[in-house]
C-alpha cells in the first residue's frame, strides 16, 4: 500500500509540474522568448506523453514560432542585413528543426555571399578599364539571380556607356593601344595580315581553304584593330574566330565553316510574365533559329545558338517580358424607383345578386318553395348591394445600391452580377404505349444587375473600357400545359466604350422607365355628369417612374514599363549574319599618333603598301595627302532647355575641295537633333550640290556627304554645315564634336585634315 501511494503522489507531482511547464511555455512564445517556451512545452509534453492537448499545443507553437522567425528573417535579408537574418533563420530552426523556409533562407544568403563577391570583381574589374570582363561576369550572376540589385544597377551602368559609345561586344587586344593606320592597294592578303601582326602583336591563323591568292585594298587612318581586320576580311568573304586576346582564326564565310568553327550557346530563360508560345514565336520570326524549346507548365525557353544570336535574344526578350497592366475599377450602380398612388372615389357594385332564402334561417329546397308558394310565404328574396368608400394616396422613394471594387488584367473580361438565378423548368413529355414518360430540365436564369466590362490600359494611363449594362426584373411565374415554367422578364440594356483618365469618373444616366397609368370605375350614367360625377365613380392614378445610373472609375494599379534603350533598339547584323554591332568605324582619339602598318617584307610586291612603316620616309610621304582643310566650330556657347540652338561647323580650305564625308557625334540623352543643313562653302558660285545626311540618335552621331558638281573645287573660308539642337536636360557641357573627316579636292586627291574639331554647350533651365 505504501508503494501504490508513493506511486500516486509522483504521478500527481508529475502532472502539476507539466500543467506549471504548459503554463510557462505558453507565456514565453507569446512574449516572443520562443526557444525557451518551446523548450518548457516539450518537457512538459515528456512529463505527460499521452497528454494530446500539451502535444498540439508544443506542434503549433512551433509552427507559429517558427513562422514568425522566418518572416522577420526575410524582411531583414530584404533590407541587406545578412548576418542578422541568418541568426534568425538559426533561431526558426531551433525552434523547428523542419522548418524549410529557414533551410531555404539560409542557402539563399549564402548564394547571395556568393553571387555579392562576383559583383565585387566585376565592380573592380569595371574600374580597371575591363568592361567585357564585368558584363561577363553580371551576366553569369543575373542568370542565376535576375533580381540581383548590384547587378542590375552595375549592368545598367555598362549598357549605358555602350549605348552612348555606340557599340558593346569583344575587342581584340594588340599589345598597342593605339590606332592603327593600314593603306594597301591590291595587295596580297596574307602579306597584309603579316603587316598588321608585327604592327599589332595580333597573331593570324588561316584555315586551310582562305584561298592564297586573294588581293585586297584598304584605305584606314586611326581606326582600332578589330575594325581594321573586319573591313579586310568583309569584302573577301572571310570570318574571323577570336580565340584570345592577341590570336584570331581567320577562315571562309561559308555556311560549312560556319558549322565547323562557330560556338553554339545553350540559354535557358524563365519568363515571368510573357506566354512562352508567343516568346517562341518572336524567336523564331526574328532571329530565324531552329533550335528552340519549350516548357509551358514551368514556363521557360530553351535555344541554342550563337553567342550573337543569343545576346540578342536576350535584349528581344527582356523588352518582351513584361508584366501586363491591371486596373481596379470602383463601380456604383443605383436604380431610382418613384411610385405615386392615388385613389379616390365611391366604389359602387356593380352587380346585384338575388337570393331566396328561409325566414327561419334553415336550407330552402326546391319542395319547400313549392309547399310554401301555396301558403303564407316563410321567404323572402333579398338583394345584398355593397357601397365602399376610398380615399388612398401611396408615395414611395426606392434606392437600389451596387458598389463593387473589380481588379482586372488589361483586356480581360470581368462580369458582376447582383441578383437571383431563378431556375426554369422545362418538361418534355414522350408518348408511350403504357404510360406517357416526362423528363423535366432545370435551367437557371440570371436576373438582375448584370455588369461586363472589359478595360484596356494605355502607355499613357488612360483607359479604354468596355461596358455592358443590364437591369432586369422578373414578373407572373406561370406553368404552361406542358409543365414548363417561365417567367415575364423585364430588361433595360445600355453598351459604350470609354477612354477616361486614370482617377477620371464618367457617369452614365438616362436609362428611364417612365409608366402612368390612370383608371376609373363609374356607375353608368351617374358617374359622367359633371361635379357629381365624382360621387358616382372611383379614380385611380398610378404612376412609377424608375431610372438607373452608372458611376465608374478607374484606377491604374500597374501600367507597362517601356523597356529600356539598349533593349528597345540595338543593333543586329545583317540580314546574312546577325550581329551585336554595327559594321562601321569607330573612331578614336584624335591626340594619338598612330600606327602606320607596313607591308610584308618580300620581292613579290615591293610597292603593294601605298603606307609603309615610319622607316621608309619616302613612301610614307608618297603616301601623305596633300595639306588643305581646318575646320572649327561658330556658335553660342549656352542654350535653354526645349528651346533651339543652331552650330555651324566651319572649313578653311586653301585647296580646292571637290566633296567632303563628315561624322559628328553628340550626345543623344542631352541633345535632340532638329535639323541638318548644308552650309554655304561648296555651293558657292552657284555650284550644284548634293547633300546627303543620316541621323543616328541611338548612337548620337551625324552623316554628312557632299558632292560639289563640275570640275572646280571650291576655296575659302566658310560653313560647311549646320546643326540645328534642342536642348533636352540641363548639363554643365555638352560636347558636339567632328569625328570622322574625310575631304577630297579635284581629280579624286583626299585633302589633309584633322577631326576632333569640338564645342561644347552649356545647358540650364
Amino acid at each position: 500500500m505504501k508503494r501504490l501511494a508513493m506511486i500516486a503522489v509522483f504521478l500527481l507531482a508529475a502532472c502539476a509540474t507539466g500543467q506549471r511547464l504548459h503554463r510557462e511555455g505558453q507565456e514565453l512564445v507569446d512574449a516572443g522568448k520562443f526557444e525557451d517556451g518551446i523548450a518548457r512545452l516539450d518537457a512538459a509534453t515528456t512529463l505527460e506523453p499521452d497528454n494530446t492537448r500539451f502535444r498540439v499545443d508544443l506542434l503549433r507553437a512551433r509552427e507559429r514560432s517558427s513562422d514568425r522567425l522566418v518572416r522577420a528573417a526575410d524582411q531583414l535579408r530584404i533590407t541587406g542585413k545578412p548576418d542578422e537574418a541568418r541568426q534568425v533563420y538559426e533561431r526558426a530552426l531551433v525552434v523547428n528543426p523542419s522548418e524549410p523556409r529557414a533551410r531555404a533562407g539560409i542557402a539563399a544568403l549564402e548564394t547571395e555571399q556568393r553571387l555579392g563577391a562576383i559583383v565585387a570583381q566585376a565592380q573592380a574589374a569595371l574600374k580597371g578599364g575591363d568592361v567585357d570582363g564585368a558584363s561577363e561576369r553580371l551576366r553569369l550572376v543575373l542568370m542565376e539571380s535576375p533580381g540581383q540589385r548590384d547587378a542590375q544597377a552595375l549592368q545598367r551602368l555598362i549598357e549605358e556607356q555602350r549605348v552612348k559609345a555606340g557599340f558593346a561586344g569583344p575587342v581584340l587586344r594588340s599589345r598597342l593601344t593605339k590606332p592603327v593606320s593600314v593603306q594597301f592597294r591590291d595587295a596580297n592578303l596574307r602579306q597584309v595580315f603579316d603587316g598588321l601582326s608585327r604592327s599589332t602583336g595580333i597573331n593570324f591563323i588561316f584555315d586551310r581553304e582562305v584561298r592564297a591568292d586573294l588581293k585586297t585594298t584598304i584605305f584606314a587612318r586611326d581606326v582600332s584593330v578589330e575594325d581594321a581586320v573586319d573591313l579586310i576580311l568583309l569584302p573577301n568573304q572571310l570570318e574571323k574566330k577570336v580565340l584570345s586576346e592577341n590570336t584570331v582564326l581567320v577562315y571562309p564565310n561559308t555556311p560549312a565553316k560556319q558549322r565547323e568553327y562557330q560556338d553554339l550557346v545553350m540559354k535557358t530563360f524563365y519568363l515571368e510574365n510573357a506566354d512562352v508560345k508567343q516568346t517562341l514565336n518572336l524567336v523564331r520570326t526574328m532571329l530565324k533559329t531552329k533550335d528552340v524549346f519549350i516548357d509551358e507548365k514551368l514556363n521557360l525557353l530553351v535555344m541554342r545558338d550563337t553567342p550573337e544570336v543569343i545576346r540578342i535574344a536576350e535584349k528581344l526578350i527582356a523588352a518582351h517580358d513584361r508584366a501586363e497592366p491591371e486596373v481596379v475599377l470602383e463601380i456604383e450602380v443605383l436604380e431610382v424607383a418613384r411610385t405615386r398612388l392615388t385613389e379616390l372615389g365611391i366604389k359602387w357594385p356593380d352587380q346585384v345578386s338575388l337570393g331566396v332564402i328561409d325566414t327561419t334561417g334553415g336550407a330552402l329546397t326546391l319542395e319547400d318553395l313549392r309547399r310554401d308558394l301555396g301558403r303564407s310565404s316563410t321567404t323572402t328574396v333579398s338583394p345584398s348591394p355593397s357601397v365602399t368608400l376610398t380615399a388612398r394616396k401611396d408615395e414611395g422613394l426606392t434606392n437600389l445600391l451596387s458598389n463593387p471594387r473589380v481588379r482586372v488584367r488589361n483586356r480581360e473580361k470581368a462580369r458582376v452580377l447582383v441578383g437571383d438565378r431563378l431556375p426554369v423548368i422545362s418538361a418534355v413529355i414522350t408518348p408511350s404505349a403504357v404510360t406517357p414518360i416526362t423528363t423535366e430540365t432545370v435551367t437557371y436564369l440570371d436576373v438582375g444587375l448584370k455588369l461586363d466590362i472589359e478595360p484596356q490600359v494605355h502607355l499613357d494611363g488612360q483607359v479604354a473600357i468596355r461596358v455592358a449594362l443590364e437591369v432586369s426584373t422578373a414578373s407572373n411565374r406561370r406553368t404552361t400545359a406542358n409543365g414548363t415554367t417561365v417567367y415575364d422578364i423585364g430588361t433595360r440594356n445600355a453598351s459604350t466604350v470609354l477612354r477616361l483618365a486614370d482617377g477620371e469618373t464618367q457617369m452614365l444616366m438616362g436609362l428611364i422607365r417612365d409608366d402612368d397609368r390612370s383608371s376609373a370605375a363609374k356607375v353608368p350614367g351617374l358617374g359622367d355628369l359633371p361635379v357629381l360625377g365624382r360621387l358616382f365613380s372611383n379614380n385611380i392614378d398610378d404612376r412609377q417612374k424608375t431610372e438607373i445610373i452608372l458611376s465608374i472609375t478607374p484606377r491604374v494599379v500597374r501600367n507597362v514599363r517601356r523597356a529600356d534603350a539598349q533593349v528597345a533598339e540595338f543593333w543586329s547584323g545583317t540580314e546574312a549574319a546577325f550581329r551585336t554591332q554595327p559594321i562601321a568605324l569607330r573612331t578614336t582619339p584624335s591626340d594619338v599618333p598612330s600606327i602606320q602598318v607596313p607591308a610584308a617584307p618580300t620581292s613579290a610586291a615591293p610597292a603593294a603598301a601605298v603606307a609603309a612603316a615610319p622607316a621608309s620616309p619616302a613612301v610614307a610621304a608618297a603616301a601623305r595627302p596633300a595639306a588643305g582643310v581646318q575646320f572649327s566650330w561658330i556658335g553660342p556657347n549656352a542654350a535653354r532647355v526645349g528651346e533651339p540652338v543652331t552650330l555651324s561647323l566651319n572649313a578653311k580650305s586653301d585647296e580646292p575641295m571637290a566633296s567632303a564625308s563628315l561624322q559628328i557625334a553628340y550626345d543623344p540623352l542631352k541633345l535632340a537633333v532638329v535639323e541638318v543643313k548644308e552650309g554655304s562653302l561648296l555651293s558657292q558660285g552657284e555650284a550644284r550640290t548634293v547633300f546627303n545626311h543620316k541621323i543616328d540618335p541611338a548612337r548620337g552621331r551625324i552623316l554628312v556627304s557632299i558632292n560639289r558638281g563640275g570640275a572646280s573645287g571650291a576655296t575659302g573660308d566658310a560653313p560647311i554645315v549646320e546643326l540645328t539642337f534642342k536642348a533636352v536636360t540641363e548639363a554643365a557641357a555638352i560636347p558636339v564634336q567632328l569625328t570622322v573627316a574625310s575631304p577630297v579636292g579635284t581629280g579624286g586627291r583626299q585633302l589633309e585634315s584633322a577631326a576632333g574639331a569640338k564645342h561644347e554647350l552649356k545647358v540650364e533651365q
